[in-house]
């Protein structure tokens, strides 16, 4: 793995993406790594990832492909979230999580939309937001309005629509605060697109269910979920997936 890296830093950008393309595929095979590898793997990516993202000072343009790439090697980093954080220590993975929600908005303003960097960096987001000072630093990196502007410029992508209703149940599990902003986010707005658009995958509408009993929290909400006809929604959910126990219980 660390001959790997050393070419990556050396060489031009083909072979960093050939390199990630690599590590990633490793990953893939259950590859175990030490921790000197992990820190040494993350590092490296974040360096990688920077360069090509058009946001640095490293004067080189957008690479999509490079950043893909990086993107799921961040993503199978944080496979086991709560090892992966213990071994790299918070700086580390704040500087994923920066990055991470760097390209998602550059993506949303002025590179144009590339659905995988959108769900790679929101499976990095979804991992992370099960340990709570990841939680705090996705919030405030602004992962809110990443999440649903992201899930917004996606309607159609369902894998993306799944992992973002699941990052916004997860980010409002625990605060009222957090609650009310997704709701003044335009979240409820996002969610309920999304059973629209995603009717009948029983997964999608699974995750937009209960990102809805969360987030139903005050009289306001569940008014303004009612008048954007989420009632008929979430009957049409329960009649087509009567079979989900989980989307019978979520949906009532």
């Amino acid at each position: 793995m660390l001959p790997i890296l050393d070419a990556q830093r050396l060489l031009g950008v083909q072979i960093q993406k050939d390199s990630l393309d690599t590590i990633w595929a490793l990953m893939g095979m259950k590859w175990e790594l030490r921790p000197k590898e992990l820190r040494e793997l993350t590092v490296c990516t974040v360096e990688t990832v920077k360069m090509n993202s058009g946001i640095s000072s490293s004067g080189r343009s957008f690479r999509g492909d490079v950043v893909t790439s990086g993107m799921a090697v961040f993503a199978d980093i944080f496979a086991e979230p709560v090892h992966a954080v213990r071994v790299l220590g918070m700086q580390k993975v704040e500087r994923v999580i920066e990055l991470v929600l760097s390209l998602i908005y550059a993506c949303l303003d002025k590179f144009g939309n590339h659905p995988f960097i959108f769900s790679f960096g929101f499976s990095v987001l979804q991992r992370l937001c099960n340990v709570n000072d990841c939680h705090n630093l996705i919030l405030r990196f602004g992962g809110i309005v990443a999440v649903i502007d992201g899930m917004t410029a996606n309607g159609g992508n369902a894998n993306i629509q799944e992992k973002g209703c699941n990052i916004l149940r997860r980010l409002a599990a625990y605060h009222l605060e957090i609650k009310l902003t997704i709701v003044e986010s335009d979240g409820v707005d996002a969610v309920l697109n999304n059973m629209m658009t995603h009717s009948a995958n029983e997964a999608v509408i699974r995750e937009a269910c209960s990102a809805l009993s969360v987030l139903c929290v005050d009289k306001q909400t569940r008014t303004f979920i009612i008048q954007q006809g989420g009632v008929l929604l979430l009957e049409n959910a329960m009649e087509i997936h009567i079979g989900s126990s989980l989307i019978q219980e979520n949906a009532l």
